[in-house]
């Protein structure tokens, strides 16, 4: 009997020494999760919610299998779904068993543009046939955009792979019993040989192996059963996304605004030297895009005209972005190179659309900003009649238009803290004057405030304020008794006029793009500005 209980003992052993070692070998998980789901071919987009790549700990790797250039895009989800519209896509919405995404389809345009470069995406990954994005951040609000040329069925699946930590707590111990009860087998049997025992005692050892191998067996019995148990399948995940915000949030980031700004300048830079206005139009708007296609038609005459300065692209000083989730969007950058700072105000007119230069100012030399507000949280997009500050946005430039027109003496004048822009504008006009009086002529000023204008918020209690004033002065020659004098023209009127003398009156127009800071209480100041010349005619 005693051999028998020894070779039970024995074969026990080898069964649960060898459930560890197959939970370490052959039972072992795989080293990663990997779910896929294949794309509808009528679907020329794929949207991946927020969270799904955190279903498990990162790194997580999305790769896309296709044809042709494939994109992997990232956004805030309220952008990538914006972007997609009114497109078909199909959406990657959570796992399933059997390593499977979940996937749910939304009709619509069968047709996409191409996504790649798009300054909506924060960044964006792409390739041929195939392309692959690493992901080891928290889920946020983030989202992704997947998609080919634009056309349906470039994309064909999609596949997340995460790393496997599951872990195999009852191998070792599985292992160890094993072991310990495979020897306590071996020990039995070579006591088992000892026959110089009385009779007594081999009745007792009997008894007391007895006993042993009721809870030897009992807890055979059940720790097999919990090592299995523990291999049970777990519940599958669920995507686990930041709250959707409860205000409007920040609409360009810091890095992905240097990517604006550098496309915005080489491209503007290459329109300048084409002059060429369809290049500059995809890149230009508002007041910056009609500044540079007067000068463009001013040097097809006038051969050495100036150009409008070079948008200042070596750093971004401040991005001074706005808090919005509607389009048109606006978003200003405080930039620097060479010396000089600009205030660039760039606007998107819809979610597919790129930023345009919307206006450009110089800084006025020694200028002041107050505190911006944090471009995470991003300014507030004021109305131009706002009344929260000493006066309106749209007051503030129809004041200082008043003021160049009427002079330093003026009451409108008296609003503004003193600057050498008005001060230069003044001092051209006493100028004029007094050279037109000489050649008995006479000079007149005009100055009207554009409808165009862009007004934000800073952090505390003031908004920087960018606008537009149509300026004009018009020569006249003397007419006295039915005859009229003769005005003598130079650069570059009388290359625009197309004569170097005329008896008619002339116009110069310019074009001035100003910045204000708009305090609460107290004056205005004119931080920055740029004027240009936007033509000049007889008549």
């Amino acid at each position: 009997m005693r051999y028998t209980i020894a070779v039970i003992l024995m074969v026990v052993g080898v069964v649960v020494g060898g459930l560890g070692i197959l939970q370490k070998t052959l039972w072992a998980p795989e080293d990663t999760i990997t779910a896929t789901a294949q794309i509808d071919a009528d679907k020329p987009a794929v949207i991946v919610d927020p969270g799904m790549l955190n279903l498990y700990e990162t790194p997580t790797t999305l790769t896309v299998k296709g044809s042709g250039d494939l994109t992997i895009a990232q956004a805030p989800i309220e952008n990538v779904e914006a972007w997609a519209g009114q497109s078909a896509y199909d959406r990657v919405t959570g796992i399933a068993a059997g390593g499977e995404l979940t996937v749910k389809g939304t009709d619509g345009e069968g047709k996409v543009p191409n996504p790649a470069g798009a300054d909506l995406w924060q960044s964006e990954v792409t390739g041929t046939d195939s392309v692959e994005l690493e992901w080891n951040d928290d889920a946020n609000r983030t989202g992704f955009l997947i998609a080919g040329d634009g056309e349906a069925g470039a994309v064909k699946s999609v596949t997340l792979t995460w790393p496997n930590h599951a872990e195999t707590p009852w191998a070792l111990p599985l292992m160890i019993i094993g072991g310990v009860v495979f020897i306590s087998g071996v020990v039995l049997l070579v006591l088992g040989a000892n026959n110089s025992k009385k009779e007594a005692n081999r009745r007792k050892a009997r008894q007391e192996r007895r006993r042993k191998l009721a809870e030897y067996g009992t807890a055979f019995a059940v720790v097999p059963v919990l090592a299995l148990s523990a291999c049970g399948p777990e519940e599958l995940p669920k995507p686990e996304p930041s709250e959707a915000p409860s205000s409007a949030a920040a609409g360009v980031t810091d890095d992905q605004a240097k990517r604006i700004l550098d496309s915005v300048a080489t491209d503007i830079k290459a329109a300048d030297k084409k002059t060429d206005k369809k290049e500059l139009a995809e890149r230009a708007a508002g007041p910056a895009l009609k500044q540079r296609e007067d000068l463009y038609t001013i040097k097809e005459d006038v051969d050495d005209q100036k150009m409008a300065p070079a948008v200042a692209s070596d750093e971004i000083v401040a991005n001074y972005t706005s808090a919005t989730d509607a389009w048109p969007r606006v978003t200003s950058l405080i930039t620097s190179a060479g010396g000089s700072s600009q205030l660039l105000v760039l606007t998107q007119e819809d979610p597919r659309s790129d930023y345009k230069l919307w206006s450009q100012t110089q800084l006025t030399a020694g200028t002041k900003l107050p505190e911006l507000p944090d471009s995470r949280q991003g300014a507030t997009m004021l109305e131009p009649g706002s009344k929260d500050f000493v006066t309106t946005p749209e007051k503030a430039v129809a004041d200082y238009a008043k003021a160049l027109g009427s002079g330093a003496d003026s009451k409108e004048a008296k609003k503004f803290d003193s600057d050498d822009f008005s001060k230069s504008i003044w001092k051209n006009q006493k100028e004029q004057k007094a050279s037109a009086e000489e050649g008995n002529a006479e000079v007149k000023y005009k100055y009207t405030p554009g409808k165009e204008l862009v007004a934000q918020g800073t952090a505390g209690d003031a908004a920087i304020v960018t606008g537009v004033i149509d300026a004009e002065s018009t020569i006249s020659p003397e007419s006295k008794e039915g005859r009229t004098g003769t005005l003598t023209l130079s650069s570059p009127q009388k290359e625009l006029v197309g004569s170097a003398s005329t008896k008619q009156p002339v116009t110069t127009k310019t074009t001035q793009v100003l910045t204000f800071l708009v305090p609460k209480d107290g004056k205005v100041r004119l931080i920055g500005g740029l004027e240009t010349l936007a033509g000049a005619e007889a008549g």
